[in-house]
């Protein structure tokens, strides 16, 4: 498939390093498929091909780029682009809703948001933020021979070139972990250890967890959050985020820590759904009682959650009273509280005071029922304002107004294209006017 088919490839970069590079589509950037990687050969050798081969040229203050010198958080941006642009190959991957299971199939990096790298807008706390090499990151207790244990593992910086040893282990079906893995990876010390054989016969026996634990490290101080796409749901319209690229070094690692995260006894499990509805109703009734004008229904859901307009599932909703007409009855005001969300908090980020959160909930949502009887809602506004500067977080600030811009573009042309017949026969009224004023 030729380039074309793609996304257009950006001009020039802003890295996370904070180097700015310029982006040149070669001669042959459009002749025959994507670059994918050989059977066998290192991860990520097609982005290496991509430019020896001229596909794409990289140059910054009008000097060329060694790919290899980049910083690996630099790498994996480049890399990302190249393949949103169809230089490199992407795979596509079918990917479950987290909301409502839906199965849904996507290229991340096609879907990848670009704007703040291409427009110099870095800088966000989260989005642009790795864990920092140098300092200790907590991982599970590994074992450092008999006596010492270690809890934590230190990073330091690596360069796509000093990382070639991980790219051709990545690439294997058995992961051999050896001194040179170590290095390549920059673990420059676990817990206290900073010799890379000790280092690398320590991660070789310890449990899964712990490895994976080490491995979800480095790609959180290698990969800027940024590097992910949103995936909306078609079924059920939930945000789902997606890593973009999607193939990493570290296969698995986020499957392990978040089984870590999510596993619970018997003696922690989130109460069942009548035990949840029981609750809740007991919760809901003095705050029922005390809300002024017709009675609010409470409603709880167990099945599919609703979302908001940013796609997130929600914890409880309000929808206003309807006075009915002729094709719709009359409904009183409801309160639906979705024990599936509460139950997916426990879930991923473990046990919480859930009837706390419950209660919070409620009131929220009978707030949101008292604005309504007084005619404005500020609430709202402001939850609705936040979905809109998350968007922009993504998306961009320049390449927002690029997009509303264009919106409106489209939006004018449209209503010029649909009123035309109204225009022409004031242009005729207005000639008649001005003939007759003569």
């Amino acid at each position: 498939m030729a380039l074309t088919a793609f996304a257009k490839l950006p001009s020039s970069l802003t890295l996370p390093s904070g180097a700015v590079v310029q982006l040149r589509p070669g001669k042959s950037a459009t002749d025959g498929a994507p670059l994918a990687r050989d059977p066998g050969a290192p991860l990520f050798a097609e982005v290496a091909q991509a430019v020896a081969s001229g596909r794409v040229s990289l140059t910054s203050g009008g000097q060329s780029v060694d790919l290899g010198s980049l910083p690996l958080r630099d790498f994996h941006v480049i890399r990302a682009v190249l393949a949103r642009s169809g230089v490199i190959a992407e795979d596509e991957i079918e990917v479950t809703c987290t909301n409502c299971s839906a199965s849904m199939r996507v290229r991340p990096c096609a879907a990848l948001e670009i704007g703040p790298w291409v427009d110099g807008e870095l800088g966000d706390p989260e989005l642009d933020t790795t864990l920092p090499v140098g300092q200790p990151i907590d991982v599970p207790e590994i074992a450092l021979g008999r006596v010492r244990t270690a809890r934590t593992v230190t990073f330091e910086e690596r360069t796509a070139e000093q990382a070639k040893p991980l790219f051709e282990a990545a690439a294997t079906k058995r992961l051999e972990v050896t001194p040179a893995l170590v290095r390549a990876m920059g673990i420059a010390a676990l817990g206290t250890e900073k010799s890379a054989p000790k280092i690398a016969a320590a991660l070789a026996a310890c449990d899964d967890d712990a490895f994976a634990a080490v491995g979800q490290a480095f790609v959180d101080t290698h990969y800027v959050p940024r590097l992910g796409c949103v995936v909306f749901c078609e079924e059920c319209g939930a945000r789902n985020d997606v890593d973009a690229p999607y193939e990493r070094e570290s296969g698995g690692a986020s499957e392990g820590a978040h089984e870590r995260a999510s596993g619970h006894d018997e003696a922690s499990a989130f109460p069942t759904f009548d035990a949840f509805a029981t609750r809740a109703t007991e919760i809901a009734e003095p705050m029922l009682e005390r809300v002024p004008g017709e009675p609010v229904e409470l409603v709880i859901e167990g099945e599919t959650p609703a979302v908001d307009d940013g796609g997130v599932p929600l914890l409880g909703s309000y929808v206003p009273p309807h006075p009915g007409d002729a094709g719709t009855p009359s409904q009183g005001p409801v309160v639906t509280v979705y024990y599936r969300t509460f139950r997916a908090m426990w879930d991923e980020d473990g046990a919480y005071d859930w009837e706390d959160e419950l209660a919070e909930t409620i009131e929220h949502e009978l707030e949101h029922h008292i604005a309504f009887l007084r005619g404005e809602d500020a609430t709202d506004d402001e939850e609705r304002a936040v979905i809109r500067d998350e968007a922009v977080r993504i998306v961009g600030r320049r390449e927002a107004s690029r997009r509303a811009i264009e919106g409106f573009g489209a939006s004018w042309t449209d209503f010029l294209r649909r009123t035309w017949p109204l225009w022409i026969l004031a242009l005729v009224a207005l000639l008649f006017m001005l003939a007759t004023q003569r």
